[in-house]
């Protein structure tokens, strides 16, 4: 027997040492569709029987949620980065969230009498955040400008990941690619949204910090795709909206890097009544 369960109905409220997770959907040219990312595990849970069978049934749900909520945090704080100073961002702004099992499917059950145990496995779709919850990391000016520079390291970094990706797949040089690889790159934009996400910018950096969510939102969904397109149907629309989006991620990382380098060369030029006469 195969049962699915959406909506909010089942939550998970856990305690753990990642961030607020939801990955708003990219604004794209052919429309805006907000999709929430996710993560994917399959969990197994133990109720025990003791009179009756439909509440031992129901503990070994709960436990499997749990377990699932649990495994996907794990996906996520197991993933490692290569800028060290990134890690200690993300330490920092590190917070209770909420786990919410969005959808699960049960896989198998089966009752053992014997040792009066109900036991079930489930595959989980698990979001770690509540959408409605606002950013619980005030950064002051001072810290903003202290912290957000290795976050941007970061980004920098695996955009250029996802650009090599993308040039390797559209010139037939997959070979070296595994579903791992991906799998990792894509936690790792994850990961970078969540702290983007947790972080609430003061207000003449909120519209830069806005830029940079939007190229990581649309970075993951673009790393997303072409794992899909790779290991799942090979469908050419798939890989054409990669594309699309990791292009629009590229163009907005093009003009926020623009924008910052203008406001530099502002912040930087003397005063009028300093500059000399002509």
């Amino acid at each position: 027997m195969t049962i699915i369960k959406t909506g909010k109905v089942f939550f998970v409220l856990l305690c753990i040492t990642i961030f607020p997770f939801t990955v708003n959907a990219s604004e794209q040219e052919r429309g805006e569709q907000n999709e929430e990312e996710a993560i994917e595990v399959t969990a197994d849970g133990i109720g025990t029987i003791k009179e009756d069978i439909t509440d031992a049934r129901r503990s070994a749900i709960d436990d499997a949620l749990r377990i699932a909520v649990e495994q996907a945090k794990g996906v996520l704080v197991n993933v490692e980065t290569e800028v060290q100073a990134y890690a200690l961002v993300r330490d920092e702004v590190a917070t209770r969230c909420k786990g919410f099992v969005k959808t699960y499917k049960i896989l198998n059950e089966n009752r053992d009498d014997k040792e009066k145990l109900y036991r079930i496995s489930i595959h989980a779709t698990v979001l770690l955040s509540n959408p409605n919850q606002s950013a619980p990391v005030v950064f002051d000016e001072h810290k903003f400008t202290g912290k957000i520079p290795e976050i941007i390291k970061e980004a920098l970094l695996i955009s250029k990941k996802t650009n090599a990706l993308s040039e390797m797949i559209n010139a037939r040089r997959v070979n070296t690619l595994t579903p791992e690889m991906l799998k990792k790159l894509h936690h790792r934009f994850l990961i970078m949204y969540q702290i983007l996400n947790s972080i609430e910018p003061p207000k003449e950096k909120a519209y830069k910090h806005q830029m940079l969510k939007k190229v990581i939102a649309l970075k993951t969904k673009a790393t997303h795709l072409y794992a899909g397109f790779l290991f799942g149907e090979k469908n050419p629309e798939m890989l054409r909206l990669a594309n699309g989006l990791n292009k629009d991620a590229n163009r907005t990382l093009l003009d926020l890097k623009e924008k910052s380098s203008l406001q530099s060369q502002q912040r930087n030029r003397p005063p009028v009544h300093l500059m000399p006469k002509r």
